[in-house]
């Protein structure tokens, strides 16, 4: 039976997604602040970084499509509203080794999980406002993401992806989300512990 690229997708990245979602456990009920700022600066030193690749990589009559889904800014602009500190996304360590991105098939593979984890922003933007007094938008914009056009994003995501992805290429675009998921695993996970960030 052959399986559209978003299937293949979601299937073989299962294991890893929950690994990685398992890690985080971003839905606790309890959470110090300190620990929430340490995540959101994880995520920028991987977020900054991927994008930037991506939109490098990117063929010119997509990069219009990538630009509108780039979210290192929110994430800058709630550490600066969570520290006090304008320049606080200026300070953080950023990743240097990142999933290759030298096919389409690759770069749509690492833009479904990042592209997909807007899905469960639905859920923890919410979480993270009631946990730590947070107006919507300020200080979990990055989990807010698309907002209210978060499914028409996902799904115009999903057609574009489909569109451009040709079979021969499905391979290496799981391949490029397994390691999207597991370089994010290992990123945040690394940046726990150096934070001293607690479980």
């Amino acid at each position: 039976m052959q399986y559209d690229l978003l299937s293949r997708l979601k299937t073989e990245t299962a294991e890893c997604h929950t690994r990685l979602e398992n890690a985080l456990d971003l839905m606790r009920a309890e959470w110090p602040r300190e620990d929430y700022v340490a995540l959101l600066e994880g995520f920028y030193g991987y977020v900054a970084p991927w994008e930037d690749a991506v939109a490098a990589a990117m063929p010119a009559p997509l990069r219009e499509f990538f630009g509108e889904r780039r979210k290192a800014l929110l994430l800058a602009s709630d550490l600066a509203l969570l520290t006090g500190d304008k320049d606080r996304a200026n300070t953080v360590t950023k990743i240097d080794r990142l999933p290759a991105m030298d096919s389409i098939g690759r770069l749509f593979g690492s833009m479904y999980v990042m592209e997909g984890s807007t899905l469960g922003g639905r859920f923890i933007a919410p979480h993270v406002a009631i946990l730590f007094g947070l107006q919507s938008g300020y200080g979990n914009a990055y989990f807010e993401g698309y907002g209210l056009r978060t499914g028409s994003m996902w799904n115009t995501f999903r057609e574009t992806a489909s569109a451009n992805v040709p079979p021969g290429q499905y391979g290496v675009a799981v391949d490029a989300a397994i390691a999207t998921f597991d370089g994010l695993h290992d990123w945040l996970g690394n940046v726990r512990a150096s934070s001293g960030a607690t479980a």
